[in-house]
């Protein structure tokens, strides 16, 4: 049985496993990876941002750091809990909203920059989402991307992390992680993903591949309306 076939059950698993799931992302390549993303992405100091399926949050405090203005949703009441108790340890200004990632209460246009990292890949309907987070989008923002590729898969990660030296801890990190999306079985090809931007209403789409290959950085620009 896949275990993410039904939604409810990654419910369960993301609220039972949201300390290990914080932890997981704190340090490591996962986290070097997101910092190398919203370095790819160039956000303006200023810049509203939406950080769409936050997590514990580690992504959100990065950009609000930055300068940015942002609010992170998650539909996880324990990972918005953790979320919440480090923003307020570092004093990182992060607006908090628990929501589904595919029912966004924000008026059209609210946001510069709307992204959402390993989660695409996870909702049954991912152009939804991507047409929700376009709606939220401003004309000429972006909304970008951060999910894993049609390479990713087990025995690649581990060949890749062998290569790279990594210690066992990050290599058991990222192997759970390719686990996940060959049983998900939602890993993009270039067309695939390019696909679902397009049909989402977005131009001027850009991806890159990263980790040996294995994840997508995407973005891409809201047309103006007409």
């Amino acid at each position: 049985m896949n275990f993410f076939r039904h939604d409810w059950l990654k419910s369960i698993f993301f609220e039972l496993g949201a300390g290990w799931y914080a932890r997981k992302l704190a340090s490591g390549p996962e986290a070097e990876l997101r910092r190398e993303f919203v370095d790819w992405l160039g956000p303006s100091a200023g810049a509203r941002v939406l950080d769409v399926g936050c997590g514990p949050g580690h992504l959100a405090r990065l950009l609000a750091q930055r300068g940015c203005r942002v609010i992170a949703t998650d539909r996880s009441r324990r990972l918005l809990q953790i979320a919440r108790r480090l923003a307020a340890a570092d004093r990182t200004p992060v607006l908090f909203v628990r929501t589904a990632a595919e029912r966004l209460p924000f008026p059209d246009g609210s946001f510069d920059l709307s992204l959402a990292t390993a989660v695409v890949y996870l909702v049954p309907q991912p152009e939804g989402l991507l047409r929700e987070m376009a709606r939220v989008t401003r004309a000429g923002g972006t909304v970008a991307s951060l999910d894993p590729s049609d390479a990713m898969q087990v025995r690649a990660m581990r060949a890749w992390s062998s290569a790279e030296r990594l210690n066992a801890r990050d290599t058991r990190k990222l192997v759970l992680w390719a686990l996940a999306a060959e049983r998900i079985g939602k890993r993009f090809s270039a067309a695939a993903l390019r696909s679902l931007f397009v049909a989402a209403g977005l131009l001027e789409v850009q991806q890159e591949l990263r980790l040996g290959g294995m994840v997508w950085f995407a973005r891409a620009v809201k047309p103006p309306a007409g």
